[in-house]
Order: C-alpha cells, then sequence, then structure tokens
C-alpha cells in the first residue's frame, strides 16, 4: 500500500501520523509525507514538521514531499504524479481551512483515493465500524474493510441504516423489532446483502457482528459511535450518490467530523491494498 499523509507547515499534528504508521506497518506499506508551505509561509517550519513525522514514523519506509503553492493546486499535482491507495489529512485542517467542498471531489469522486480523515486517534485499531446503507448493492466496501481489519487485527460491527422505515420488500418482516438473526434467514435482497457482508468478514477470518437500524443515517452513525467502543468508522465514497451523501459534501462534511470523535475512513474503488 502506498500511502499519502498530508501535513500543515506551521503546526504538527501527530494523529495523521499515527495513524500511517499503524496502517502501514500493519499492512507493509510505505508512506510519503506531504508537508504543503502557503505562499508567503516559511520554508524552515515545513522542513522541521517533517522531519518531526519522520521521526514519528520510525522504521516505517518514507519519503518527504516539501511543496509550496496552494493546497488543493499541490495536493492534486501530488495525486497526478503518484498512484496511491490512502490519503491522510486530521479533521482540524478541513474544519479550520473550510476547504471541505474543494478536497473532497478532488480525493473521492476524481482521484477515487481512499481518504481518512483523523482525530483522537488511539495507538491502536482494535475495533471498526462499518456503515452501510439500505439498498446497497456494492460489497467492495466490505472487501476492503475486512481486509484492513484482517491486517490490524481488528473486530467489525457491520452498522446497516435504511433511512426511515425499512420497507418490507427490504426485509421481508413487518417489523424491524426482529432480531437480526431472524431478517437474515429471510430471502430478500436486504438480508442477502447482509449474508454475503458477514460471509466477507469471515473469510478473512475477522471477529464480526451484524447492527440493523431506522433512521437519518448520520444521527445513528453518530449514536453507534457514542454507545460503542470504536477505533475507526469506515464508510464508502459510493454514499456520494446514495444515502449517506449527507455525510460527505459541503458543510455537512463538517458536521460528521464535529459529531463523530473518531478517525474516519472514507473508501475510494480503488483497492486499498495494492
Amino acid at each position: 500500500m502506498k500511502i499519502l499523509i498530508i501535513l500543515d507547515s506551521e503546526s504538527y499534528n501527530h494523529p495523521p501520523v499515527l495513524m500511517g504508521k499503524i496502517i502501514s506497518k500493519a499492512v507493509s506499506g510505505s508512506v510519503d509525507i506531504l508537508v504543503v508551505v502557503p505562499r508567503g509561509g516559511h520554508l524552515e517550519n515545513g522542513q522541521a514538521v517533517a522531519q518531526q513525522a519522520s521521526l514519528d514514523l520510525g522504521a516505517i519506509s518514507s519519503r518527504v514531499l516539501i511543496e509550496e503553492g496552494e493546497n488543493t493546486v499541490v495536493i492534486k499535482r501530488v495525486l497526478e504524479n503518484q498512484t496511491y491507495q490512502l490519503v491522510i489529512v486530521n479533521a482540524d485542517r478541513i474544519l479550520r481551512l473550510r476547504k471541505t467542498v474543494e478536497i473532497d471531489p478532488l480525493l473521492i469522486k476524481q482521484s477515487e483515493v481512499s481518504l481518512l480523515i483523523t482525530q483522537n486517534a488511539k495507538p491502536k485499531i482494535d475495533h471498526i465500524l462499518l456503515c452501510t446503507a439500505c439498498g446497497e448493492d456494492n460489497y467492495s466496501i466490505v472487501h476492503q474493510a475486512a481486509g484492513l481489519a484482517a491486517a490490524l487485527g481488528a473486530a467489525v460491527t457491520m452498522l446497516h441504516v435504511c433511512a426511515g422505515a425499512v420497507p418490507a420488500m427490504y426485509t421481508g418482516l413487518d417489523q424491524i423489532d426482529e432480531t437480526v438473526k431472524e431478517l437474515l434467514q429471510t430471502d430478500t435482497s436486504y438480508a442477502q446483502y447482509l449474508r454475503k457482508g458477514v460471509e466477507i468478514l469471515n473469510e478473512n477470518q475477522t471477529e464480526s457482528e451484524v447492527k440493523i437500524r431506522r433512521g437519518i443515517p448520520i444521527e445513528e452513525v453518530v449514536r453507534e459511535t457514542q454507545i460503542g467502543n470504536y477505533d475507526l468508522v469506515v464508510i464508502g465514497s459510493s454514499a456520494v450518490t446514495r444515502g449517506l451523501k449527507e455525510m460527505l459534501l459541503g458543510n455537512l462534511t463538517i458536521k460528521i467530523i464535529d459529531r463523530v470523535e473518531l478517525p474516519i475512513l472514507i473508501v475510494g474503488s480503488r483497492k486499498i491494498e495494492g
């Protein structure tokens, strides 16, 4: 795996480097450290940030890129010149610069690179919350989350959310109050997707469980992160055009970063472990 960690030159943020180190070590990947120095900024500050990041990565194979210019222009140029499977940025960078509308289409819709937004990173990833939506028919996010979880030795909780009431055509049940076990035994597209998801997780020898919710996806995701002990939240970039759209674009991206106080991995269509 090739990982790009994006850092600001004016202050050092450890969470992106910590997450990059954890993931790179688990998958035997390599890391590029991109430090963006704004026009009129101090190059020596960027050099100091890069040096500290390299020290914190330790034995992880890494390369330093110090670039001067406007953020999105520099990021776009670097992504065009090198193929990455994962890009890592810190949440406060997005919140402070308010560049979400520019950065998200670049990283998610155009380059198809997975994006990890870090905050409150822990020294180990033991439990992953994998979020999928009602009507989902793409197993790519499950495959990628399962592979990453297996490499990390982490358990996965698959949270499947349907906006509003769950249609009987999806569940085959009159009420959502029936147990997950009963639902998985029905012969519906909804149950088939969940069974396949569990099968993929099992194939990767990943400890897993399934939870089903109805309501506003962002609210259900936030609620689950508050009641469960998770280290990483995973959602799919396909959600840009599906039921979790509000989590990825515009000011609502900032809302979920504000409310989900965990690292968030947005999985793109490009295979993470490649």
